[in-house]
């Protein structure tokens, strides 16, 4: 993937600059509960070469039912977190997982140890998404 430099008065770019451009700008963006920005990565840029048509191939079988149990993962995070006694919970076995990692949780290719997961957010939908794909 492609870093940007921006200078003023571009300063950061989302999305394409046409619609039929294959180039797309994105700029990540890290927030906390309140939804206030609390880090910014890197302006990055990349091409999207083979672009899927998701109307003339949709997803089927084992890849439909992947992301059926993502979505569901997703819903089921965000329900939890706002439930008055499941968040707690969450928080303390995400704590707990910031030592250590988690048995189940997927190994990391650069420590190769279990994935330490930095966001609670993150790290809900994926404990979900792992009991949902068992």
């Amino acid at each position: 993937m492609a870093q940007s430099n921006l200078i003023y008065p571009l300063e950061s770019l989302h999305g394409k600059i046409s619609k039929k451009s294959k180039t797309v700008f994105r700029r990540k963006s890290v927030y906390d509960e309140n939804g206030n920005v609390i880090a910014q990565f890197a302006q990055e840029s990349y091409v999207v070469e083979n672009p899927r048509d998701w109307k003339k191939n949709p997803p089927r079988g084992a890849e439909k039912q992947r992301l059926d149990n993502w979505t569901a993962a997703c819903q089921r995070a965000k329900a939890e977190l706002r439930d008055e006694l499941l968040a707690p919970q969450w928080r303390q076995r995400f704590v707990a997982q910031l030592k250590n990692g988690e048995d189940d949780a997927p190994i990391d290719p650069r420590t190769h140890k279990p994935k330490i997961y930095t966001r609670l957010d993150c790290f809900v939908r994926a404990a979900i998404f792992r009991s949902l794909s068992r």
